[in-house]
């Protein structure tokens, strides 16, 4: 025992001993330092997402706005009108917290709030009740408190009045929340109308053909409009439950819309002489919507969503010649119901399994009387209803999904009706090997219903020479679209998508002119006679440079058009949309160029083509504040937006459409915001809502 005490010491001693020499032979390295990004961008099987970043949110006056930041390439926002659709020209339906939302709605978000922006072709979601294409906005929540929000967005340059402005509160308290919207538009310009040169296939007093042009040409106009939306909506969002409940109502008056100018005939006949065109119209639309979600035991879900719109239309239309020989005078009024509803159950099988059954009804009733030159009275009726059945599974690289469904639709014109079942089929499908990668597909067959006005039996005039009418006996045409795209994330700086579609829509329904009073006039209807084929194929990407502070963005695309049948087209534009934008600060910069649209609008036969857009924008924002300055278009001193061409065997057409869209124009838009409450939860925005479409033919 006395042996071993001393060697315990020994090594208790000498161990310690050896480990410090041995560590301090070691050499010592200094880190470099470690930065860990996280991914803003990724892309999946069912959806692509995008967390936006501060400069971006911060440069954003609205949600359309926070897109056009985003430059997310697998959507396009028009730089003319804000509409967004897909590269493909598909509708994209917007949503905040799940919840739908018009332009209007979304325009008073508080991008602050904005923690995600989420793109879903074909979403199985019960919330989403069918929609092929949805960009959803993710928000912040509150518990308590909300925000109010005021926009001033005024236009030089244009017309004496060119302005829009809105305020509304959102207030949550718990599991309620209430939204107050209330706006004014008002315009007051000139230089809107359209320039028409007509050319009429007529007969003489023996029967024989003669060729004759009408040059209507735009000197003079007016246009007044005033919008007065306000609405109001009723949230309760709890764990399994959200109750949506919106009211609306929306007062659209023109109450000048004037436009004059020369007439002249060649070969002459009665020499030249002026025009006068006036075209006032007032509508009041009252709208109630709901939205219902509910999360049921055994892993069922359940989405209704009712609606009902009433609207009250009075236009008239008054057009004289200088010589007082050819007057009309045409008034109406209308009355609108429009009733809608669906319902969605859903249920999960498995993680990877669920199943859907959607039901939907709707039904527009127009009861629209005319007055004075040609005096009608007549009631109008579209209802449908239908029913789908889908399946969908999902794994952590596939989504596959699809639907089957039957619809029927009637439409009534006084006692007569027509009614007609067809199916609807969606398949879709989606992989995705990463975050960085995905390939999407889907097929859809479906159909096209004209409308009220397009079935009309009224015969109303239009000018000296051209009477309308409509086809009671019109049918659906059917469609089929194919897609194919692919989603390239490679890093927080780079986001590319390419795409190719097929679009094609048989036994279409297309104006048709013959002779009228005799030969000596023209009368337009309507006869299902035209094929129409549209393939697109094109690229995005979005490329953010110096710390994301500068950001390029492109979308170049090539498009087919083909038509067969009475109209034979056929034209290959070319298009794209391009945007560069710098932070700065405080400040933001962008400048945007979108080129000349051209398309084949197959329900008209009419090749339609636009101009370039080009635009600057300077804008600071701060705390509560986002005040913008945008030059737009500079060099262009004519009001020419679009040209028409139209041609058919008894009647060609050439119309020069103006106005102020594209002409040179200096914009101020001024946002302020400020919040109240602790920020726990918070849904959408209220804002302004659309009646129901008019049946009136003009």
């Amino acid at each position: 025992m006395r042996i071993f005490i001393p060697i315990f010491i020994m090594i208790f001693v000498t161990v310690p001993v050896y480990a410090q020499e041995l560590v301090d032979t070691l050499k010592t390295r200094e880190l470099s330092e470690v930065v860990v990004k996280a991914r803003m961008q990724r892309t999946s099987a069912t959806s692509t997402s995008y967390i936006p970043t501060g400069k971006q949110k911060n440069a954003a006056q609205n949600a359309i706005d926070l897109l056009r930041q985003l430059a997310i390439p697998q959507i396009i926002v028009n730089l003319v009108d804000n509409t967004v659709t897909t590269p493909s020209d598909q509708a994209v339906a917007m949503y905040i917290n799940y919840i739908p939302a018009s332009q209007e709605e979304i325009e008073g978000i508080r991008t602050a709030d904005v923690r995600r922006v989420e793109f879903l072709d074909f979403p199985t979601d019960p919330r989403f009740h069918g929609n092929e294409h949805v960009v959803n906005f993710i928000m912040q929540k509150y518990e308590y408190g909300g925000y109010t929000k005021a926009t001033v967005n005024e236009n030089f340059l244009v017309g004496k009045l060119s302005s829009r402005a809105s305020i509304y509160s959102k207030f949550t308290y718990k599991s309620m929340a209430y939204d107050l919207y209330a706006g004014a538009s008002n315009h007051d310009i000139k230089h809107s109308g359209t320039s028409t040169i007509g050319r009429y296939t007529l007969e003489n007093r023996v029967g024989e053909p003669y060729h004759l042009t009408r040059k209507e040409t735009l000197d003079h106009s007016r246009f007044k409009e005033n919008q007065y939306p306000v609405t109001f909506r009723a949230i309760y969002d709890s764990d399994n439950v959200e109750i949506v409940n919106t009211v609306g109502f929306n007062f659209d008056q023109s109450p000048t819309a004037e436009t004059a100018g020369n007439l002249s005939f060649e070969p002459e006949q009665t020499g030249k002489h002026s025009y006068r065109r006036d075209e006032p119209s007032t509508s009041r639309y009252i709208i109630w919507s709901g939205n219902y979600y509910f999360i049921l035991p055994r892993n069922f879900h359940l989405s209704i969503a009712p609606g009902l719109n009433y609207g009250h239309t009075n236009y008239s239309y008054c057009y004289q010649t200088s010589d007082g020989n050819s007057d009309i005078l045409n008034d109406s009024k209308e009355n609108v119901w429009q009733l809608r509803g669906s319902a969605t159950v859903y249920k999960r099988f498995t993680g990877h399994q669920n199943a859907f059954f959607r039901a939907w009804y709707g039904s527009t009733s127009n009861d629209v009387s005319y007055f004075g030159s040609s005096p009608y009275d007549n009631k109008f009726s579209d209802t449908y209803a239908g029913a789908s059945l889908g399946y969908n599974f999902s794994n952590n690289k596939w989504n596959v999904s699809t639907d089957v469904a039957l619809q029927w639709e009637r439409n009534k014109i006084n006692e007569l009706s027509v009614s007609e079942v067809y199916p609807l089929i969606n398949v879709s499908a989606g992989f995705s090997p990463s975050q960085k990668h995905s390939l999407r597909a889907y097929f859809h067959f479906g159909a096209n219903y004209p409308g009220a006005s397009e079935k009309t039996p009224n015969v109303l005039q239009q000018n000296e020479l051209m009477y309308y009418t409509g086809n009671p006996d019109l049918g659906l045409s059917r469609q089929i679209t194919l897609n194919l795209s692919y989603n390239w994330m490679p890093s927080n700086n780079l986001s590319a998508s390419a795409f190719a579609q097929y679009f094609g829509e048989y036994n279409l329904y297309v104006p048709v002119y013959s002779p009228y009073k005799d030969g000596t006039a023209l009368i337009r209807g309507f006869e299902t006679d035209c094929d129409y084929n549209r393939t697109k194929i094109g690229v995005s990407f979005n490329y953010k440079l110096l710390d994301g502070n500068f950001q390029l963005a492109a979308s170049p695309s090539l498009t087919f058009f083909r038509m067969n049948g009475l109209f034979n087209i056929s034209r290959n534009p070319f298009t794209c949309n391009a945007s560069a934008t710098y932070y700065l600060g405080n400040f933001y910069f962008q400048a945007s160029y979108q080129t000349r649209n051209l398309s084949v609008q197959g329900n008209r036969g009419v090749i339609y083509k636009d101009r370039d857009f080009y635009q600057l924008i300077a804008g600071w924002s701060r705390a509560n504040w986002n005040i913008r300055f945008s030059a737009i278009n500079l060099f262009r001193n004519d009001w020419l937006c679009a040209t028409n061409t139209l041609s058919t065997p008894l009647y060609s057409e050439t119309a020069f459409i103006d106005g102020n869209n594209l002409h040179r124009r200096l914009n101020l838009s001024v946002t302020y915001t400020f919040g109240y409450g602790k920020k726990v939860q918070r849904n959408n925005e209220v804002g302004e809502q659309s009646g129901a479409a008019s049946a009136i033919m003009k």
